[in-house]
């Protein structure tokens, strides 16, 4: 492979490590810090049952670890295969790992991605004080 394809193609891996790879990592390793400990929060506070943490949480680091692993290998077996593949994938990677480091902190993005895993079962108006007077 010439020319523009190949630049192309190594763009396309570059622009897939930083919007893909790296969040996607990022999201994997927070479901183990960040989200559990919000969640250990949310007990305490009494926003949701302890019963539903356990047994969502842990199909939600389950989850993580499985998509990015295989996200991230298809990435490093297709950029094996092409000139400087390797060296664009891990360019666009730690790039998008300094972009999204904000993943792995509190802020609003923790808050809705609780929200979104126990959509039901917890209490949205003690949430919602919660986060007023923590954000």
């Amino acid at each position: 492979m010439d020319g523009i394809g190949l630049l192309l193609l190594n763009a396309a891996l570059t622009a897939f490590g930083f919007f893909v790879t790296a969040p996607i990592l990022l999201n994997a390793i927070s479901a183990f810090g960040v989200q559990k400990k919000f969640a250990e929060a949310m007990i305490q506070e009494g926003i949701i049952e302890e019963k539903e943490v356990r047994q969502m949480q842990p199909k939600k680091q389950a989850a993580g670890i499985i998509v990015a692993v295989i996200v991230i290998a298809a990435a490093v077996l297709t950029a094996r295969r092409v000139d400087y593949g390797l060296l664009c994938l891990a360019f666009g990677f730690v790039m998008g790992l300094l972009k999204y480091r904000s993943i792995l902190q509190f802020n609003s993005l923790t808050v809705k991605r609780f929200q979104n895993t126990y959509r039901d079962s917890y209490n949205a108006a003690k949430l919602n004080k919660y986060v007023d007077k923590m954000f």
